[in-house]
């Protein structure tokens, strides 16, 4: 989450690990303030029910170096022995790389390129700082060609986004320690290898965060979870971006619906005294251009068992939206929300591993000693595609890369995974990497590289059977299914 110490509140919900979290798996009452199940109720009548998890394993077919122990962990065992740094894969296999200097928060893609931040701490050691720009024309062999160093991508954060519709790269500065808070865009549509600047803007946020593209990518919201602000800014001019008006919602990640009238945000304060879930939001008047502050909320869903809420995906199964929502904290992992009724959304199902049920607190406290801030909880999911959806796949940090099959919302699957290779005792090689510089909650200052952070967006690519996505230490990768697994066969 933060590339710096993040707010307290934050830190708190994540050393506590949330012992609130929700009992058993499989199917169970649901607990999200007590609203219906829209399946139940319209298949059977009977009591509100919602999958807890956790999803079924993934079978490992030939090729696969699976993992030694349950579903998501890497053991204490495994790091003290070294056998963490051969990695474990299943059914996902390392096709090709560009390590380059590590890794932070997020990644973005357009055409044949990629696009990930690197830690701005660590930029005194950094040969290369800033946005990294990536051409993957050649899979087997991903190469840098530039890197983007203007005010907002020298750190990004997590808000760094490509609008494919209109080819268009944007962020909001993370942290620049002095001066405005910037909004960049770039044009990656001319020749998604060579950005080329079209404005950095000044905007009023204390300091960017998170943010997203509206589906048109006329507009663009940049979120700073310290302010309940949500800055919304005019691109219809990509030279010339204006501000528009200021939401006042807090909210880290955010997402739009397809007309630009709603907005999904991924409440980690306001959600009704909970403090963490969905909140529906209309921004009507964003979508008009009417400079007016605030957002009415027309439905929300939360819960305890998952916190500092990360982000959010608004998607379509079998004809019927959801939201795939993603926890950074506790052991809520991501989720699936079924949004038939705007004012009363409710949880279909949670990704969860084995390693994320409760019962588990011993191993999870056993294997995470010294390994920062974040452990076996979510961070960002991508999809195959947004309309029918078929396939989720997760950077569930030191869990890795996981990918589900979501075609019943209501009985996901796990069908691969992929945790790379450990880089214990490759830390100079990784100052790019937010994990790497031991910034966030380590002991003595310096963490432990037994496993890797799994944080950024993740690329699914049906027509080629592949998967991008990067992994703070080790950088930017391709990865191929194997096995026949994926795509799915309609």
């Amino acid at each position: 989450m933060p590339s710096h110490a993040p707010p307290l509140p934050i830190l708190a919900a994540t050393s506590l690990t949330l012992l609130l979290a929700a009992c058993g798996g499989g199917r169970a009452d649901i607990t999200e303030r007590g609203t219906p199940d829209l399946r139940t109720a319209d298949d059977s009548g009977g009591a509100a029910t919602v999958f807890e998890g956790p999803v079924p394993r993934a079978q490992c077919g030939p090729g696969s170096q699976p993992e030694t122990d349950i579903q998501g962990r890497v053991a204490i065992e495994d790091r003290t022995s070294g056998r963490s740094q051969q990695g474990y894969w299943c059914n996902l296999e390392l096709t090709g790389q560009f390590q380059g200097e590590g890794a932070s928060w997020q990644m973005a893609w357009y055409d044949d390129c990629a696009y990930y931040d690197t830690q701005l701490g660590g930029i005194a050691a950094h040969t290369v700082p800033g946005t990294q720009v990536i051409d993957v024309s050649d899979p087997t062999n991903p190469v840098r060609t530039v890197n983007l160093t203007t005010g907002a991508m020298l750190d990004p954060w997590e808000s760094l986004k490509v609008n494919e519709r209109r080819g268009l790269l944007g962020a909001v500065a993370g942290w620049n320690g002095q001066g405005p808070v910037y909004f960049d865009v770039y044009d990656v549509a001319s020749d998604c290898t060579q950005p080329e600047l079209m404005a950095s803007t000044p905007v009023q946020l204390p300091v960017g965060h998170e943010g997203n593209w509206a589906p048109d990518g006329t507009i663009y919201y940049g979120s700073s979870t310290r302010t309940p602000i949500t800055v919304a800014i005019d691109v219809t001019e990509p030279s010339a971006p204006t501000p528009i008006s200021n939401i006042n919602r807090q909210t880290h990640g955010l997402s739009m619906s397809e007309d630009g009238t709603r907005a999904y945000l991924a409440s980690n304060r306001e959600c009704d005294g909970v403090g963490n879930g969905l909140r529906i939001v209309d921004t009507s008047h964003v979508q008009d251009r009417e400079t007016l502050a605030g957002a009415e909320v027309l439905g929300e869903v939360c819960w305890t068992d998952g916190s500092a809420a990360q982000h959010t995906v608004p998607i379509t199964i079998g004809g019927n939206p959801f939201i795939l929502f993603v926890d950074e904290a506790g052991l809520g992992a991501a989720r699936l929300i079924d949004i038939r009724d705007e004012t009363q959304p409710v949880v279909a199902s949670k990704l969860k591993l084995e390693i994320h049920m409760p019962e588990r607190e011993e191993l999870r406290t056993a294997d995470l000693f010294n390994t920062g801030v974040f452990g076996y909880e979510g961070h960002y999911c991508g999809v195959d595609r947004v309309t029918n959806t078929t396939t989720v796949a997760c950077g569930y940090f030191q869990s890795g890369i996981r990918v589900f099959d979501v075609r019943d919302p209501y009985a996901p699957r796990e069908i691969a995974y992929f945790n790379p290779p450990a880089q214990e005792g490759n830390r100079t090689a990784i100052p790019g990497s937010q994990h790497a510089n031991g910034l966030v909650g380590s002991a003595g200052g310096t963490t432990s590289l037994t496993a890797d952070w799994c944080s950024a967006q993740v690329r699914l690519i049906p027509e080629r059977g592949e998967l991008w996505t990067t992994c703070q230490d080790n950088g930017f990768m391709v990865l191929r299914f194997t096995n026949g697994v994926w795509p799915f066969v309609d």
